[in-house]
């Protein structure tokens, strides 16, 4: 016969009535013991990443006064009285220098011409770390309203997550018009990645405080571009969480439907970091009449370096020029 004390301990008696057996105490260490690895290895990641990060920084050339990365100060061309003026945002993680020979093409026809240097970038991983968004945006707009303020028309230029701040500014304050090139929407989805990077971000983004840029990610097919466009290479996880947010607010259809000035869209159907597919989809939902959707064919993320970077800035030339002379 059974005994009832002995039966009590192998098992618990739920109030239904139903019995579930206890887990075996060698499955309980198991997933202790694969836990325990789990963070130790994330902590050591952690740890190397961050050594790693600030030796990359050490090593960089910079204005030992601003703390300027070289050559990523900001860029001001062209008269100080001209009647139109174009400012150029650029994207994350990188700086004023990337958008190549259009600065000074600028210039040539006469336009005051004002490349900023978003905050947290062209200095150290470590300021972005500590940057907002909602920073980046308000250094956006601030740059925006002095212009305004000092010209007669005003033109914005972004690129990237800069084409993403720039949709937001011109939506917000209005702007005579705005040229997006490769805009950051949406991060391009690859079938390996199983789940969107945005998805990813979310779910590791509160362990992993580093992710490494190589020149694998300098997505530009012109290889020998790729020593002249300007990038950290240790990015704080926590900067593409607040990429990702500038996004969204952007794309959303609040932000689409007040954006009602002229919009030239330039985008690669080949771009591996931002979606070609959000941008259609932006496009399309983009309130006003006055747009215009131009594939460059042969490049990738970074069109201002690539092969169709010429035709990438003779279309913005002529969208101003066209707006400006309207």
């Amino acid at each position: 016969m059974a005994d009832p004390q002995r039966e009590a301990l192998k098992e618990d008696t739920l109030p239904s009535g139903h019995t579930a057996k206890r887990w075996p105490i060698g499955r309980l260490a198991a997933v202790l013991l694969i836990a325990i690895i789990l963070a130790a290895s994330t902590v050591t990641y952690n740890v190397v990443a961050t050594f790693l990060a600030h030796r990359w920084d050490a090593a960089q050339d910079r204005d030992p006064e601003t703390g300027i990365l070289a050559e990523a100060e900001p860029i001001d061309l062209g008269p100080e009285d001209a009647d139109v003026a174009v400012l150029l945002v650029h994207g994350f993680i990188g700086s004023s220098t990337n958008f190549g020979e259009l600065p000074n093409a600028l210039a040539a026809k006469g336009y005051r011409v004002r490349a900023l240097l978003l905050p947290g970038h062209g200095t150290t991983p470590f300021e972005l770390r500590g940057t907002s968004d909602s920073e980046m945006l308000q250094a956006v707009l601030d740059e925006l309203d002095t212009l305004k303020a000092n010209h007669d028309r005003v033109f914005i230029v972004g690129h990237s997550m800069g084409s993403a701040l720039s949709t937001l500014a011109a939506s917000k304050n209005g702007a005579d018009g705005l040229v997006i090139a490769a805009p950051y929407f949406q991060v391009t989805h690859q079938w390996y990645y199983i789940l969107s990077p945005e998805t990813w971000t979310s779910l590791t983004g509160w362990a992993i405080k580093w992710l490494y840029k190589g020149d694998t990610f300098i997505r530009v097919n012109r290889k020998e571009a790729k020593d002249d466009i300007l990038s950290y290479r240790w990015v704080p996880t926590k900067a593409t969480v607040n990429a990702d947010r500038i996004a969204t607010q952007a794309r959303s259809p609040e932000t689409l439907k007040n954006l009602t000035c002229p919009v030239l869209l330039m985008h690669s159907p080949d771009d591996f970091a931002a979606s070609p597919k959000a941008a259609q989809r932006a496009f399309e939902q983009i309130a006003t009449e006055e747009k215009e959707f131009l594939w460059l064919e042969n490049s990738d993320h970074h069109l201002f370096f690539d092969y169709d970077r010429e035709q990438a800035i003779q279309a913005t030339l002529d969208f101003i020029a066209r707006l400006a002379n309207s």
